[in-house]
This record gives structure tokens, C-alpha cells and sequence, in this order.
């Protein structure tokens, strides 16, 4: 609480030397790259077996720093089918940070050359309320649309407050047998507010909103 304190204070003073208080920072559009390129490769071991089940539903994550951005990788198992998770990654309410974001909505199909797209527009209400979209993709990586052996969902801030500097990241998720998946997410972030564990929470809760999803239970509220 006290080192939270110590940060806001130091975010509230370097606003008000810029005389930023009262706004959000100029919007800024961001370019996407195309694809459904991973950001890299997760290095995050999954999660070892345990007495009775060789591949727990375990999430294991670290974080780093790139000097020009702060990172979270996760690995872990869902007991679901491919087709589950990949529903899951579908809906915005599963992949919005909504421990953070106070109000989103979403637009559908905002990549109609994709199988899937949307972008949703967040708005946060911290020191500042700031706004912004993160545009979504998703599609095979391995297999068809039909039927595929892996997916990959890519993400990025693509237009809003120029605070957030940079903010992106990917999951991809792979067939381990018929009722199992093995998912992996990276997060990438440069922002005045949050940094590397921020995005460490923010994959664990994904992970939680797709287990969630694929058992047919309430997301989790925050």
C-alpha cells in the first residue's frame, strides 16, 4: 500500500510538472503489424505433474525487463478442448483487463481478412481517466479454421492515450489431446501506470476468465 502510495505521488507529481493533470495525454494511433505473428517465444516452463494428473491446471509465469519495455510470460494447462479455449479468446469480456478498466465496449469483425477480430475501448479512471483501443485478432497458426491444432489471438493499443506507451501481446493456444490445451500469453507494456507486474496479473487473470469460460461459470469479478 505504502510503495502504491509512494508511486502514485511520484506519477501525480510529474503530471502536474507537465501540467497533464486534468487530461490524458494526446490520443495517438498506433500501427499493427500484419499477421498473426507470436511476439516471441515463451520460455516459461508448463507446469510439472502432479499426483494424479500428468498435466494440472497450473498457470506459471515470470517477468523481465527489455529496458524499452516491460514483459509477462505465462504457460499453462486448460482441461478443454482447443475449440473451447479458442471460443473463449473470442469474447472481449474474457481478454479485457477488467481489473483495471473501469467502462469497455467492443467492435466486431474490424479485420474482416482475419477469422476473427474486434476492438475494444477502454476507459480507465485512475490519477487521469484515460481512453483507448486494443485491437484484436485471432486465427490458426497449425490446422484449418475447421479444425486447428493451435491459434494464435494478437493484441496491441492501436489508438488513445499517448501514457501508455507501448501495450501488446499474444496467446496462442495448442491442442495437447482431444480434452486438453496447452495456452501460452505474452504482455509487453511501457506505461506511466503499470509496468511488468501488472502485465504478470493481467495474463493470471486471463487465464482465470478461460477456465472460467470453458466450465460454464460466472467470469471473475474484480
Amino acid at each position: 500500500m505504502v510503495r502504491a502510495m509512494v508511486r502514485r505521488s511520484i506519477i501525480v507529481s510529474a503530471l502536474v510538472g507537465l501540467g497533464l493533470l486534468a487530461g490524458c495525454g494526446e490520443d495517438e494511433a498506433t500501427a499493427f503489424p500484419p499477421g498473426l505473428q507470436p511476439l516471441e517465444a515463451v520460455t516459461v516452463p508448463l507446469p510439472a505433474a502432479v499426483a494424479g494428473d500428468a498435466r494440472p491446471e497450473v498457470f506459471n509465469t515470470r517477468v523481465g525487463d527489455a529496458e524499452v519495455y516491460e514483459w509477462a510470460q505465462g504457460r499453462g494447462y486448460v482441461h478443454a478442448p482447443l475449440a473451447r479455449v479458442y471460443e473463449a479468446l473470442r469474447d472481449p469480456e474474457v481478454t479485457t483487463d477488467r481489473r483495471r478498466v473501469a467502462e469497455f465496449t467492443s467492435t466486431p469483425d474490424s479485420e474482416p481478412e482475419y477469422p476473427f477480430s474486434y476492438v475494444v475501448h477502454n476507459t480507465v479512471h485512475d490519477i487521469v481517466t484515460l481512453t483507448f483501443d486494443i485491437s484484436w485478432r485471432l486465427g490458426p497458426i497449425d490446422g484449418t479454421e475447421s479444425a486447428p491444432t493451435a491459434v494464435s489471438a494478437v493484441y496491441q493499443k492501436t489508438f488513445g492515450s499517448s501514457f501508455i506507451e507501448v501495450l501488446r501481446g499474444d496467446v496462442v493456444a495448442r491442442a495437447v489431446d482431444a480434452e486438453t490445451t496447452d495456452i501460452a500469453m505474452v504482455r509487453h507494456i511501457k506505461s506511466s501506470g503499470a509496468g511488468g507486474p501488472e502485465a504478470e496479473l493481467y495474463l493470471r487473470d486471463v487465464y482465470a476468465s478461460v477456465l472460467a469460460r470453458v466450465r460454464g461459470q460466472p467470469l471473475p469479478r474484480y
